[in-house]
């Protein structure tokens, strides 16, 4: 892959908090044949490892320019995007003030909800599930905040607004992210259905502007790394957290957002975090350890990120297949491909894992396994410098 050409013109028409864009982004080719480029954050915590608090503050940032739009809204529902969406959604919830609450969107199918449903036609994953019935704000709150990394031509957010206005309608709907894409010609479709749904459409974001990305003609490829079985010890502790409350037995774990949570819930799972976090003891505080999320599992993750004082990083496994290049510059210098943990034949990959010597890594999965399911995870963790994997269950002990 290393003769793989690409290139991308950015400007910058907007940042409305005077942001170095360079600190937030990366510009990658992924194995997707419907888009082609990925914009990578340094930040999120999902392809790149980063600080927890790095992440954090994206919702923070948002919150911040939310605020200087003037828009005074003060109740309603937020509601984020998987999977790569939904830690970001979670933190802007977490720092928006007034009554809210919290859903992200998911691709899990779970029997006996009812389901706001609604596609993403430029992704690798189409199909999401709104859970939405446990939310009050949904109903009469005055708000909807939509939430993404990326928003680029605001289709996904109309096909769910459309979906929301058809039973609970609203007047105001504001599309946040970190970059915004939007250009003239989406922004008039969006004035048009303001005009039909009788509604306003607000964009708040960190950086607007536009792009021209050119990449060689190219056959989409599997180029993971092959995981090799080797002849590699590795220490192997299982660790069983509890996180309190659960939904569908205790497969889900409430305060993920994936059925909806309000503040309350919101101060609940912090308290629980930091009492859960005694259980994770590292055993050389003088390296690096990774915190690594699985999926739709980011924020949790991140959280106890935050809780550790040592020198931690933090970011998730992903379903987006992004192309690797060895190359300086480039973000995604490898990747290995590994099963879903929660969804049989679904692929995973996880990057650069063996381009920073984690001395350790706390793998954290929502719902319980059995062992035998981390045979090839441990495989992958043998091919890189890691020489203690935690594997974490926040399932009730």
């Amino acid at each position: 892959m290393s003769c793989l050409k690409f290139n991308c013109d950015i400007d910058i028409t907007d940042n409305p908090l005077d942001l170095n864009l360079n600190d937030y982004l990366e510009i990658a080719v992924r194995n997707n044949p419907k888009r082609r480029f990925l914009f990578v954050s340094k930040v999120l915590g999902k392809h790149l490892a980063c600080k927890a608090d790095d992440m954090d503050d994206l919702g923070k940032l948002i919150v911040e320019a939310y605020k200087k739009k003037n828009i005074n809204g003060n109740n309603g529902t937020v509601i984020s995007f998987a999977e790569t969406g939904t830690a970001i959604g979670h933190s802007v919830f977490n720092y928006l003030e007034g009554d809210y609450e919290f859903i992200h969107t998911t691709r899990e199918v779970v029997e006996g909800y009812k389901s706001l449903e609604f596609l993403e036609e430029h992704s690798h994953a189409t199909d999401h599930n709104l859970y939405f019935e446990n939310l009050e704000t949904l109903q009469s709150g005055e708000e909807v905040f939509l939430v993404d990394d990326e928003i680029t031509t605001a289709n996904t957010c109309v096909n769910i607004i459309r979906k929301i206005q058809s039973i609970y309608p609203k007047k105001r709907y504001t599309i946040c992210s970190i970059l915004n894409w939007v250009d003239s010609v989406n922004i008039e479709k969006i004035k048009k259905v303001e005009e039909e749904l009788d509604c306003k459409i607000e964009f708040v974001y960190l950086f607007k502007g536009n792009f021209d990305f050119v990449v060689d003609s190219i056959p989409v490829v599997d180029d993971s790394l092959e995981i090799k079985d080797i002849n590699r010890e590795i220490k192997v502790n299982f660790i069983d957290l509890d996180m309190d409350d659960y939904i569908d037995g205790q497969k889900y774990i409430k305060y993920t957002g994936r059925f909806g949570i309000n503040k309350k819930d919101q101060e609940r799972l912090v308290q629980v975090v930091k009492r859960e976090s005694d259980k994770l003891k590292i055993e050389n505080n003088d390296s690096d350890v990774l915190y690594l999320g699985t999926e739709e599992f980011m924020y949790i993750p991140m959280l106890f990120a935050k809780e550790s004082k040592n020198k931690v990083y933090y970011h998730s496994t992903t379903r987006s297949p992004i192309i690797e290049i060895e190359k300086d510059g480039y973000p995604i210098n490898s990747k290995f491909e590994i099963g879903s943990f929660y969804n049989k034949g679904i692929k995973n990959y996880v990057y650069n894992l063996d381009k920073k010597n984690y001395s350790e890594c706390f793998l954290f999965i929502e719902s319980k396994k059995d062992e035998s399911e981390f045979r090839d995870i441990i495989n992958v963790f043998k091919n890189t410098s890691i020489d203690k994997l935690n594997i974490v269950s926040c399932s009730a002990v």
